[in-house]
């Protein structure tokens, strides 16, 4: 059952990540800098709440799996999944102060923001896909012929 939580938020993980880097991100560009800081201020940022809320469920479902097997997969993937959120409140979040705080270069932290979030879907693909491939292996009722 864990599988199944956990590749839900895999899942789930990717398309809000997705969905940033292929509509917001891009949108940034037809922004000036006080549209930019007004748009932030007004709280339009608003689908990141959604992924930061998936953060804690999506590490505390990779524990439980790690707690009750541990195997190359889970260990790698755990490493892998705490590293992304680290990188996202460390690198990510901090860009996107720099932003609403009007500091510094914009263009920097677009470009650092765009190519930090690039990392993380192009890294959760290959993860969600490699979890898809283990719960297909670990559940029998994926793959049922009659």
């Amino acid at each position: 059952m864990i599988d199944i939580v956990r590749l839900m938020f895999e899942f789930g993980s990717l398309i809000v990540f997705s969905l940033l880097q292929v509509i917001i991100y891009p949108s940034f560009n037809y922004y000036s800098k006080a549209e930019l800081i007004k748009w932030y201020r007004d709280k339009r940022d608003q689908i990141y709440l959604f992924a930061l809320l998936l953060g804690p469920v999506h590490l505390t479902s990779v524990i439980i799996q790690l707690v009750h097997k541990q195997d190359l997969y889970t260990i790698t993937s755990s490493i892998v999944i705490c590293a992304l959120w680290v990188q996202h409140y460390v690198i990510i979040e901090t860009k996107h102060a720099t932003i609403i705080k009007g500091v510094g270069s914009l263009e920097k932290a677009k470009q650092a923001i765009k190519n930090n979030n690039l990392i993380r879907v192009i890294i959760l693909t290959l993860l969600l896909g490699w979890t898809i491939f283990r719960t297909v292996q670990r559940t029998g009722f994926w793959l049922t012929t009659n």
